[in-house]
């Protein structure tokens, strides 16, 4: 019979400063339909879908903020 030793080790979860972290992106999607906009790097930009979603859609008037920010597991002490 093996004895096996087991160590846990906290974690803490913090926005992602590495140098390869994958770019913050904003998009709006329509509550109504789900349909999507395009992702862009900037909130101003992505919010331009919106108002030619309206357009084509006249009774689409809610739209949900998307926001794709990376986040990491730093590990902390063992316990």
């Amino acid at each position: 019979m093996s004895r096996a030793t087991y160590r846990f080790r906290s974690f803490v979860v913090r926005p992602d400063a590495e140098p390869d972290v994958e770019p913050v992106a904003y998009a709006m999607q329509c509550a109504v339909c789900g349909e999507f906009g395009p992702e862009e790097a900037d909130a101003t930009t992505a919010s331009g879908w919106a108002l030619v979603h309206l357009r084509g859609f006249p009774e689409h008037f809610t739209y949900r903020h998307v926001l794709r920010l990376p986040y990491r597991m730093v590990p902390g002490e063992w316990l």
